[in-house]
């Protein structure tokens, strides 16, 4: 079960909505705050083809990463949903984020996405993650609904979702262009209601 650390969060107590994510602890790595240190263990692992082959991630640069991590910074700073870190219990390396693309407070849903180093792959932390994310997010009373979009070939998301309780909802086609040629994507959805049941 994920244990959560809510010291990060409590810094924006003074407002209705966290300024930072909590530390959320898994079963040997954990979900934290991205530091813009972090760049340099972000950019290796994105820069590896089997990382990116079936995302719409184009070659990455680390000035590129760098402007990523404070986007999501500056995000959470802002009292929105945002992207966590995965890091190694061990050594607290970055080798994966997970977390939200994209926020929609009026309309209460939000863009799921993630990534993982490949050496890590197999080992469920992203499943944990997902879950945990998840259970926070919902915790908070901030979103009804979840969504993510994933490639038409990439399996290996399309099971980790269904794992995690999203339902299939539909196939947009030439929806994202993933170096220079454009993709069908499947959009998934989870609702509050779909998370409860479950």
């Amino acid at each position: 079960m994920a244990r959560f650390d809510m010291s990060e969060a409590r810094q924006g107590e003074q407002t209705d909505e966290p300024r930072h994510p909590p530390t959320i602890e898994l079963d040997g790595a954990r979900l934290r705050p991205l530091r813009m240190a972090d760049a340099a263990a972000f950019h290796a692992y994105l820069s590896d083809p089997a990382v990116t082959e079936l995302t719409a991630y184009p070659v990455v640069s680390l000035p590129m990463v760098e402007a990523m991590i404070e986007r999501y910074l500056s995000r959470w700073a802002a009292g929105e949903l945002s992207k966590w870190g995965i890091a190694r219990q061990h050594d607290d390396q970055i080798v994966g984020t997970c977390g939200f693309n994209e926020w929609s407070k009026a309309h209460r849903w939000a863009e799921l996405a993630y990534d993982l180093a490949q050496a890590h792959w197999g080992k469920g932390w992203m499943r944990q993650a997902v879950a945990a994310v998840l259970q926070w997010t919902y915790g908070q009373d901030q979103v009804d609904r979840v969504h993510a979009f994933v490639r038409v070939d990439n399996r290996r998301s399309e099971r980790l979702l269904e794992r995690s309780g999203f339902v299939r909802e539909g196939r947009l086609r030439s929806y994202r262009v993933c170096r220079g040629q454009p993709h069908d994507y499947y959009i998934y959805g989870l609702l509050r209601s779909d998370w409860r049941d479950a």
